[in-house]
């Protein structure tokens, strides 16, 4: 009897593996494939106004994206902070419990910037299970953007799922305009993800 439960475990780890190694060389490809379309120097022609840029990032992805959009911009920045920091692993089941409760962590509130102040807002976030992370969430649900040009942004492993949708239908009283996803590819495409980013911001141009 051990010795089958042990086959069986056995079996379900390749199968586990074989999936995954699958799976990481389809995104590879599909990141490949993407990147191509960015060899080329792409210049910034843009007319945003005064920008903020307003940012979640657990683990740094997030930080990188929003920090060049910023300094392509000549933006302020802004870094959501929850009051209780996640840890690892347990941030997957805490934040989808979270999700699926709608309940929120609390988020610093000291220092917010005063979005009234500004022409165009960036907001960008993590994919957690399919959506916003919680702490977009949170931010969204204590601003009022008064009408104001809001573009999303999100990072994520291979897919952002809802997130787009659903930023659209949480954010309150703001222009929503065209957002861009970012994949957190090898730092060999560096150059290539600046110029994906100078396409997404020209298009976005007054």
């Amino acid at each position: 009897m051990l010795k089958i439960i042990l086959y069986v475990i056995i079996l379900a780890s390749l199968i586990i593996g074989g999936a995954t190694f699958y799976h990481l060389h389809k995104v590879a490809a599909k990141n490949k494939t993407e990147m191509a379309n960015f060899e080329n120097k792409i210049p910034l022609n843009i007319n945003l106004g005064k920008v903020l840029v307003v940012y979640y990032s657990l683990t740094g992805h997030t930080k990188d994206i929003a920090e060049q959009i910023a300094a392509k911009t000549n933006a302020d920045i802004f870094e959501i902070k929850t009051l209780e920091t996640y840890s690892s692993p347990s941030v997957y089941l805490k934040s989808k419990k979270e999700l699926a409760d709608k309940a929120y962590p609390e988020i610093q509130k000291e220092n917010l910037p005063n979005v009234s102040a500004y022409d165009t807002i960036f907001i960008g976030g993590p994919v957690w299970w399919y959506t916003m992370a919680p702490a977009i969430y949170s931010y969204l649900r204590i601003t009022n953007f008064n009408n104001t040009r809001v573009v999303p942004f999100s990072t994520q492993g291979s897919n952002f799922g809802k997130f787009f949708d659903d930023f659209a239908d949480t954010v309150q009283n703001a222009q929503v305009l065209t957002g861009e996803n970012f994949n957190n590819i090898d730092e060999k495409y560096q150059s290539q993800v600046s110029n994906k980013i100078n396409a997404w911001l020209n298009k976005l141009s007054k």
